[in-house]
């Protein structure tokens, strides 16, 4: 499956929020699902791909983008896609995004429908002076997840009431590696 050796670390941080950490020796990534409050304090701008009728859950995913030594990326594109809530790909569901100077972004839209397997927001980074970066958001709690994954690269969503409304909430930071 990969050529590179990879390892996954799980840490657990009292902050009242689940912490997953999944390293790749390979040095492609290393992705933290949930935060923490200094974080909300200052958010990025939301880009949000959910429309008032869009079928689903509604879910807002919002991370960082650092250098390997920590140092945040900004003006990063990061481009995703999704099925919407009933499983079906749209062009709604699709966005390129941009790092603000701290290297954050954030973006809405619903829980993605199963389609062909374990629901899942494609993502992708190019940028210059860095290894090309791809992969997938998954979702702790889906019936679809094997245990590889369930373990340590899929994201914990938590439910919290904004404004009467009930919204999903997710954390997916991305470290890039030098080329």
């Amino acid at each position: 499956m990969f050529k590179h050796e990879f390892r996954f670390a799980v840490f657990l941080a009292v902050t009242g929020l689940l912490i997953s950490n999944a390293v790749f020796a390979a040095g492609i990534i290393i992705a933290q699902a949930d935060g923490t409050a200094a974080d909300t304090e200052n958010k990025s701008k939301l880009i949000d791909l959910w429309q008032p009728g869009d079928a689903g859950e509604r879910m807002n995913i919002r991370g960082r983008v650092t250098s390997i030594d920590g140092t945040p990326l900004g003006g990063v594109r990061i481009s995703l896609r999704q099925a919407n809530g009933e499983g079906d790909y749209t062009e709604n569901y699709r966005t390129t995004l941009e790092t603000d100077a701290r290297g954050r972004y954030q973006f809405g839209s619903v829980v993605p429908g199963n389609y062909m397997g374990a629901k899942h927001v494609h993502l992708s980074v190019y940028q210059d002076g860095f290894a090309y970066f791809d992969t997938s958001i998954l979702f702790k709690g889906d019936p679809n997840l094997d245990e590889h994954y369930e373990s340590g690269t899929a994201i914990f969503l938590e439910e919290s009431t904004v404004k009467g409304e009930t919204i999903l909430f997710g954390r997916f930071d991305i470290v890039l590696t030098p080329e």
